[in-house]
């Protein structure tokens, strides 16, 4: 339904407004039929011209759907104006035959002369119908271009409701009860047995929270702020095996700049601690790898698995909204892999590469 016509207030002022147009219409016949010697003008006129250009109107709302149909980000310019053009011939042709009909028929309502006073005005009726088709052109296209932008900027702030929302999520999930009592017990072995160690783990420890609580106030943050981030996780977790991790991380330059997400790597180091190291009854590994080719942006984590350990409990929530994350802020223009191989588990993330302009440290965000 054109929208006019869904809106009865909006459809009165359009209608009485058309009318006030109509009325002008039949005035400037008037004029062009002056030397005519019609007798009667504006009653000829106005008879002639109010139900017709009424009708126009009508004419003229049906064009909506074609816009509709002809949409600029579906069809070339060319073919919109081609396909206009032919229509805008067609309603003004059917529409200049119905006005010859109705002249034809004034006679009835004791006007003689309406045929002669249709012709003597008929360029004028071509020219005005024309001009007054374009317009509804320019009215429709307009209108749906202001509804387009309406329901972008709705799905935009319903994309960035759902960024926040999984992002809060994943906050909650980063800093959780578990690691904290893990770390407590840590740090109260340390002051027994080497207490000198105390002060730079508590330091570790600190910047670990403040980026995970703080990380809401950037949208985005370097890679090398991430693996700061997960290098300070890693060393409670290091205290805690002292013997048991092998850490190997290998960033380029290049992939150091990168700009992600707070908290890409964080859910990926956590899974291969509890499903690979804490389950492993020997030594195991966590390798971390970050490159930049072909402007994709490539991290893959490698965690070793002893197949005789002891198997942690999975919920599967950690990777789920990871992916989710991902998806939320690059749409489908990411990649989430995961492999499973004799003693190892690998995940791949391949993102979009973008480059801070200005790189700064997790420490800002205090």
């Amino acid at each position: 339904m054109h929208p006019l016509l869904s809106a009865p207030r909006n459809f009165i002022v359009v209608f009485v407004f058309w009318l006030f147009i109509c009325c002008c219409v039949a005035m400037l016949m008037v004029l062009l039929a002056t030397n005519a010697n019609i007798e009667q003008p504006y009653a000829h006129s106005f008879v002639l011209i109010l139900p017709w250009y009424l009708f126009f109107l009508f004419v003229c709302f049906s064009n909506y759907y074609l816009c509709q149909l002809l949409q600029f980000n579906v069809y070339s310019l060319p073919v919109i104006i081609g396909s206009q053009f032919i229509a805008l011939a067609i309603s003004v042709s059917l529409w200049l035959l119905l006005g010859f009909g109705w002249a034809s028929q004034m006679d009835n309502v004791g006007l003689l002369e309406g045929n002669f006073f249709y012709q003597r005005t008929f360029n004028g009726h071509c020219l005005l119908g024309a001009i007054l088709y374009c317009t509804w052109i320019l009215i429709h296209y307009t209108y749906l271009h202001a509804v387009a932008n309406e329901q972008k900027k709705a799905e935009e702030l319903q994309q960035q409701l759902l960024i926040k929302s999984i992002d809060f999520t994943s906050v909650k999930a980063s800093v959780h009860p578990h690691f904290m009592y893990n770390s407590l017990n840590t740090l109260a072995n340390l002051s027994l047995v080497a207490p000198e160690k105390i002060h730079g783990l508590c330091v570790q420890m600190a910047d670990f929270l403040r980026y995970s609580v703080n990380y809401s106030s950037r949208p985005q943050v370097s890679l090398a702020d991430e693996i700061n981030h997960i290098q300070n996780y890693l060393a409670v977790e290091r205290e805690r095996f002292p013997e048991k991790i092998k850490l190997n991380i290998r960033i380029s330059e290049q992939a150091n700049a990168a700009q992600v997400f707070p908290l890409l790597l964080f859910p990926l180091i956590e899974n291969s601690i509890k499903h690979g190291i804490n389950s492993s009854t020997d030594s195991g590994f966590i390798s971390v790898d970050a490159t930049v080719a072909n402007e994709t942006l490539t991290v893959r984590i490698e965690n070793s698995v002893d197949p005789s350990g002891t198997k942690a409990d999975s919920t599967g929530i950690g990777l789920s909204t990871l992916r989710k994350r991902l998806h939320a802020h690059f749409g489908v223009n990411f990649q989430l892999y995961t492999k499973t191989t004799d003693g190892s588990f690998i995940v791949q993330v391949e993102l979009p590469f973008t480059i801070h302009l200005v790189t700064q440290s997790a420490e800002s965000l205090a």
